[in-house]
């Protein structure tokens, strides 16, 4: 059998493959400061822009080099729907949070599109909407019962049965389909490197490959060390999500509430764009409703970005790439001769309840658990952070409550492939 892999394969991510490294023309940085932002992605930036728009004085720091971290790895999904199922949320939190989480997450892609307008950040965004293929009838039959919430809190959302699928992907390996016609995709990198220039254009200082190794209240203010010096803050902001590390004391307590999950995407190689739309008629992004989804959008006119396998252990990235592309071979005929060109890996911070967390941790705010949504929801959040600290705040968020504990924390990363094949087998038994 012929293998999948390009002669010209490679594990570095595709969008950032041809990309330079981000200039952030350092200026010198202050050492009192109203807002100090640990991280930054899509987050952080975010807070960063919003708060030096309203003439707050702000340092975001980040252990690297923007655009080198999660945020320029993901599949570039900007999507309305969260990780967690309607129905996962209503059980744990009721009806009305539910659809609040929901309604939210719109709010959060729409405000990242104008965001990306207003700022004029040229990011490939496409809003073509998205297709959520059931894999088994029942899967259908619980989007079915979800649709009069979907179309309240999503807009416009249509449900079409396995006998009309094929008006929006090239299979018939699925059992009906959920259309969001508002939902969008971009280049991660190309936003993050945007809304980085936005920030430091706003007033922000932009401090690369300064790790924040200590934060201290102290009285009404806080001191941080980064980078073996020390600055004062009246506020502090940790929005480094799957990158949270140990490094404080506040840092290790959040930390100890997430599970680091280890993300896998794949691009093709360049094809004729007419095997790309038999794929997907119209141009619409896809998932599934396995727990652990698989994703697949357009790359260009003439590529396809696909994700999945998440928290797998599969080897190499190489096995991993064919492993990843055998699901969708083996469900899109036309995908036949496509080779693989790229595949990498990246990061994403779960939580307990599968939704992002705002809220306080010992005077500090955060913004963490993205749950693989991080591209709408990590940007939102940060800015509604920023509002909350300006007090502009219309309305409390549904996503700014307490992050929950995780039960036998110590083992979770340990045990993360078992669980993550007992979704798989869940999905598998319980159809």
């Amino acid at each position: 059998m012929k293998d999948v892999l390009s002669t010209r394969f490679s594990t570095q991510p595709y969008w950032t493959a041809a990309l330079p490294p981000f200039c952030d023309m350092a200026r010198a940085l202050p050492q009192q400061v109203d807002v100090i932002v640990v991280g930054a992605g899509y987050a952080g930036l975010s807070a960063a822009r919003t708060l030096a728009r309203s003439d707050r004085s702000v340092i975001a720091f980040d252990a690297g080099r923007i655009g080198e971290g999660a945020s320029s790895r993901s599949a570039g999904s900007l999507g309305n729907v969260p990780k967690a199922k309607l129905a996962q949320i209503n059980a744990r939190y009721g009806e009305a949070v539910g659809r609040e989480i929901y309604r939210e997450a719109r709010l959060a892609r729409e405000f990242v599109e104008q965001m990306i307008r207003d700022e004029n950040i040229d990011c490939d965004l496409q809003t073509r909407g998205r297709v959520i293929a059931a894999h088994s009838t029942k899967a259908f039959n619980k989007l079915k019962v979800a649709l009069p919430t979907f179309q309240d809190t999503m807009g416009a959302v249509e449900l079409l049965g396995a006998d009309r699928q094929s008006e929006e992907i090239g299979s018939d390996a699925f059992h009906g389909v959920l259309v969001v016609s508002s939902s969008a995709t971009l280049q991660p990198a190309l936003l993050q490197h945007g809304l980085a220039r936005a920030a430091r254009a706003a007033g922000a200082h932009l401090a690369q490959e300064c790790r924040v190794t200590d934060i201290k209240r102290t009285g009404g203010s806080f001191e941080v060390t980064a980078a073996g010096k020390t600055y004062r803050a009246t506020d502090v902001i940790i929005a480094t999500n799957a990158e949270t590390g140990r490094d404080t004391a506040v840092m290790r307590s959040l930390r100890r509430r997430l599970t680091i999950v280890p993300a896998f995407a794949l691009t093709t190689e360049e094809m004729d764009p007419e095997i790309v739309s038999r794929v997907l008629p119209k141009g619409r992004s896809f998932s599934d409703t396995f727990q652990i989804l698989h994703y697949m959008a357009p790359a260009g006119e003439r590529r396809l970005i696909m994700s999945g396998r998440a928290g797998r252990s599969d080897g190499d990235l190489a096995t991993k790439a064919r492993r990843l592309f055998a699901y969708f071979q083996s469900r899109f005929p036309a995908l036949a001769e496509t080779e693989v060109s790229h595949c990498w890996t990246g990061t994403f911070a779960l939580t307990d309840d599968w939704i992002p967390h705002i809220g306080i941790e010992e005077g500090v705010h955060y913004m963490l658990g993205c749950c693989g949504v991080g591209v709408p929801m990590s940007t939102y959040l940060g800015h509604r952070i920023a509002q909350k600290i300006l007090g502009q705040e219309a309305r409390t968020s549904a996503y700014d409550r307490p992050l929950p504990a995780i039960p036998y924390w110590p083992a979770n990363n340990l045990f993360l492939p078992a669980a993550v094949r007992a979704f798989a087998l869940r999905d598998r038994l319980f159809r």
